[in-house]
């Protein structure tokens, strides 16, 4: 009973505006900047660091020349800081309406750079006009990553490749695309159509978003009995892009992938085998479908003016 006695005199001497605090010390690495950024005045910063050292028993941050670098406790407690914080972001947004050209609101959306160009940048321009004081942080991360910071409350939602919903994650597909096989221009099998037979004996650059993960394709691969020779492997798709213009490997990807303008330094080929298309999906935790905010943004990522994600919904 002690130990728990202990515990509540801790969290009496905390309060929500000491980590926002605590937080912002520790993405600026300086009190003057935190201040600045917080519209506090360097003492007032201080004093609530100084309150955060006496409750957390540690330094925090510490000064090395001019630079002001953080501990290894605060380090390990900073993701945990900041997905409190948006979970408490979160709780009091349900409890009110959400208005877009006064709130003053940041959402972290998990994202690859394919999905931020094409279902990001076509409504981006009408999302930060019309929430002129919203931020919007996008963190580039994998399916399964992303799925577990969505239950964390370290994101707020997530665009990419989700498989099904499940109790937790609602998911939503927002379009489906062909897969495409791409090639530099002056690619040998760029002037024939492209077979099983030289697919499977070409070299292949392949996307991987989340290391360690086994695409759609070398699923789709394994299940007819063939398995493609992999050279190269990146995780940023218009990176994969640019490494396929100087080889001679070939990139199966979604068909959206390729920039208009990109048509003159690569060709497309049908891909030689029954390939389910790649899904665009949107996915966020089943407790924030209720939430104004996000209903608000889903709405716009989705291209829609307003209709609310159900809590059903799935992909």
């Amino acid at each position: 009973m002690k130990r728990i006695h202990n515990v509540s005199m801790d969290l009496r001497r905390l309060d929500l505006n000491l980590l926002v605090v605590f937080d912002t010390v520790m993405t600026e690495r300086s009190v003057s900047r935190a201040a600045d950024r917080l519209a506090l005045t360097q003492p007032a910063v201080s004093h609530a660091l100084a309150r955060l050292r006496a409750a957390c028993g540690d330094d925090i941050v510490v000064r090395r020349g001019r630079a002001m670098v953080p501990t290894p406790k605060a380090v390990a407690l900073q993701d945990e800081v900041r997905a409190l914080l948006l979970r408490a972001q979160r709780v009091f947004a349900m409890a009110s309406a959400f208005d877009p050209a006064a709130s003053q609101r940041h959402f972290q959306v998990g994202c690859s750079d394919h999905a931020a160009r094409v279902v990001l940048q076509p409504v981006i321009g009408r999302l930060l006009h019309e929430a002129p004081q919203v931020r919007l942080q996008l963190l580039h991360v994998g399916r399964t990553h992303a799925a577990d910071m969505i239950r964390s409350g370290a994101l707020d939602l997530a665009l990419g490749v989700f498989n099904s919903a499940d109790d937790t994650i609602a998911v939503r597909t927002l379009a489906e695309v062909p897969y495409a096989c791409f090639m530099r221009r002056g690619h040998a099998l760029a002037r024939r159509p492209l077979t099983l037979q030289a697919y499977l004996q070409a070299e292949h650059l392949q996307v991987l978003v989340q290391p360690g993960a086994f695409g759609g394709v070398d699923q789709t691969l394994a299940r007819l009995g063939h398995e493609r020779r992999i050279r190269l492997v990146a995780a940023h798709f218009e990176v994969a892009l640019g490494l396929l213009e100087s080889t001679d490997l070939l990139l199966t990807a979604p068909r959206d992938l390729l920039p208009r303008h990109a048509g003159e330094r690569f060709k497309a080929a049908a891909v030689p085998f029954a390939l389910d298309p790649f899904r665009h999906q949107l996915a966020l935790s089943r407790r924030a479908v209720d939430d104004p905010g996000i209903a608000w943004l889903v709405a716009r990522l989705g291209g829609e003016r307003g209709p609310r994600l159900s809590p059903s919904s799935s992909a």
